[in-house]
């Protein structure tokens, strides 16, 4: 859990690895304390990152990655909630400034429709959904407030931390050619994370929860099953629960 905290709010960056490391913040509590006191420097600096970055129509950019961080991750909402095509901002900030990925399906065809966004980076992940919505708590320096909200979603947001660890540390194996998830046009069957080797043809298909109890390798099985032929029928899959404990 202080493993999975530490990379939730840091991504490893060692700069703030190392702040609180400095600050003896060992643990899950002692880290989240941290971020939410007075003068924390993480409080102010996501708004330092991205204020370096936009000049023009920064509220606008700010707008799109708070929703995103919110999970509203599809395009059509996106445009919906500002009531314009988000089009151009959003091809910025994945392709200029590099601050969000466009997710699809593992082998899903170039043009596929079937997608969806997410904020590349682990801190700004974070602070755009904990920290950004609330500017009027921190001048008012509530900040047991702030600390609270991120307690009551910490499960669910670190739930998908999750996934992005083990995605991240089973590239870095170096045993496969392409890592990500899949889920399908209707979002009837998602598969957590699909590591293809394109050269031997061997694949792993992976639950992943933080609690290790609720992986259902039938469930998984099903959900593999489900995959398009015309893509995967070539691939011998390996079924793996992954759990916090496993990391």
């Amino acid at each position: 859990e202080d493993l999975l905290c530490l990379y939730m709010i840091t991504g490893g960056v060692a700069k703030y690895v190392e702040l609180l490391m400095d600050a003896q913040c060992y643990t899950k509590e002692k880290m989240l304390n941290y971020v939410c006191r007075q003068d924390s420097y993480f409080l102010t600096e996501g708004r330092d990152i991205v204020n370096q970055e936009f000049s023009d129509e920064g509220t606008t950019y700010f707008s799109i990655l708070q929703m995103i961080a919110e999970g509203m991750t599809r395009r059509g909402d996106i445009d919906g909630a500002m009531q314009k095509d988000m089009g151009v901002y959003l091809q910025n900030l994945e392709k200029n400034y590099n601050m969000i990925s466009r997710l699809k399906p593992l082998l899903a065809k170039p043009n596929s429709k079937v997608t969806a966004y997410e904020i590349s980076d682990q801190f700004l992940r974070f602070w755009f959904r904990f920290i950004c919505p609330y500017q009027s708590l921190i001048e008012r320096q509530q900040f047991a407030l702030i600390r609270q909200n991120i307690g009551k979603n910490y499960e669910q947001f670190s739930g998908r931390t999750l996934e992005q660890y083990f995605q991240a540390k089973t590239m870095e194996t170096g045993l496969y050619t392409q890592v990500g998830n899949w889920w399908d046009r209707k979002g009837l069957n998602e598969i957590d994370m699909i590591a293809l080797n394109e050269f031997d043809h061997t694949a792993v298909a992976a639950e992943i929860k933080r609690n290790p109890k609720k992986i259902s390798m039938s469930d998984l099985q099903t959900k593999v099953d489900a995959l398009p032929k015309s893509e995967f029928k070539q691939y011998q899959f390996e079924l793996k629960g992954l759990s916090i404990e496993d990391m």
